[in-house]
């Protein structure tokens, strides 16, 4: 399975946070994307994909499709060597996380899978699943007491116990497993971790956003956690497609130990020294530890430094104003 110059691909929910870097990055090899939005008529919310599009090799066109609904993905897929299912909702509280979140990340997985299945074009399709597949409760130590690796199951995530994420990506990533053993295209997931990076769009809003905004904006602070480049993240999406020996699951994380929040916060202060920032606060038991060496060694994946990774989502942030910091008197 070579690579193809200007093969046409399909990336579901195009205006999210990994599938616009994914976009971006498809572009520059010149491929055709095709991406699949709620509403193609949004000129406002689609602005930042058409601008790359005018500037870059590839070519791109707007397609709208509803995950709940079968069939809806019949037609995009047409003529697609590649899918990249990237659409699912990414919040951690919901009034009704069965309708919100569940239904949308394992039906729209199978709708998505289904039409890939009925296309002979399609030779691989490769998920955007998530750490929240690999381990359930935060900050649990892994079973081994070491590193958690691809060969590690959630096995523990209920909507009672409060998540709910974690556990639609779970039963999303193991539909897609399913269905791809009864169908002749091949599957390939991707698991990141919390996905950090720089921004695209004004219109960009979820759990990673809010996140960095809120510690910019002086409503939150910086947590120690494994993070992730969502430029790294789109490049595992990318390299898991073109390379013939790609297979199974792949973990996207920074390497343990994770950086230290206080060393995180004096990063952006040297960045940004007008910004009244706040110093965060260390965690003694961070346990969330993750092997990416599959990555590395099967994908060839070089990781962004995660220095270059706060620094830059919050310089993105603060030039389109999602971000509003108080400045130094």
């Amino acid at each position: 399975m070579a690579p193809f110059s200007r093969a046409t691909v399909c990336v579901t929910g195009g205006t999210g946070f990994v599938a616009s870097e994914l976009i971006k990055q498809l572009l520059e090899k010149a491929y055709t994307v095709k991406t699949t939005v709620r509403n193609p008529d949004d000129d406002e919310k689609l602005l930042h994909l058409k601008a790359l599009a005018e500037g870059l090799p590839g070519s791109l066109s707007f397609h709208k499709a509803d995950l709940l609904e079968r069939g809806a993905f019949d037609s995009v897929v047409q003529g697609c060597t590649y899918i990249f299912h990237t659409a699912s909702p990414f919040f951690i509280d919901s009034d009704d996380p069965q309708k919100a979140l569940i239904d949308p990340a394992v039906k729209g997985t199978e709708n998505v899978l289904q039409s890939a299945a009925k296309v002979s074009s399609v030779s691989r399709v490769v998920l955007t699943s998530s750490v929240a597949a690999v381990q359930g409760n935060f900050g649990a130590p892994p079973k081994n007491g070491k590193l958690y690796t691809e060969e590690d199951w959630n096995e523990t995530s209920t909507i009672e116990k409060g998540q709910a994420y974690h556990l639609s990506k779970t039963l999303a990533e193991k539909a897609a497993w399913k269905l791809a053993k009864a169908s002749k295209f091949e599957l390939v997931t991707i698991c990141p971790n919390f996905v950090l990076g720089p921004v695209m769009s004004r219109r960009s809003s979820g759990t990673s956003i809010g996140y960095m905004k809120g510690y910019l904006e002086g409503r939150g602070s910086l947590g120690s956690s494994a993070n992730c480049d969502v430029r790294d993240v789109a490049k595992a999406h990318v390299l898991a497609a073109e390379i013939p020996s790609a297979s199974g699951r792949y973990i996207i994380s920074e390497p343990a130990p994770v950086p230290a929040a206080k060393q995180a916060s004096e990063w952006l202060q040297a960045a940004f020294p007008s910004v009244k920032l706040s110093t965060g606060e260390d965690s003694k038991d961070t346990k969330e530890l993750f092997d990416n060496s599959k990555a590395a060694k099967e994908l060839g994946l070089n990781l962004t430094s995660p220095k270059s990774t706060l620094v830059d989502m919050a310089a993105t942030m603060m030039a389109l104003g999602i971000a509003k910091p108080t400045t130094k008197h």
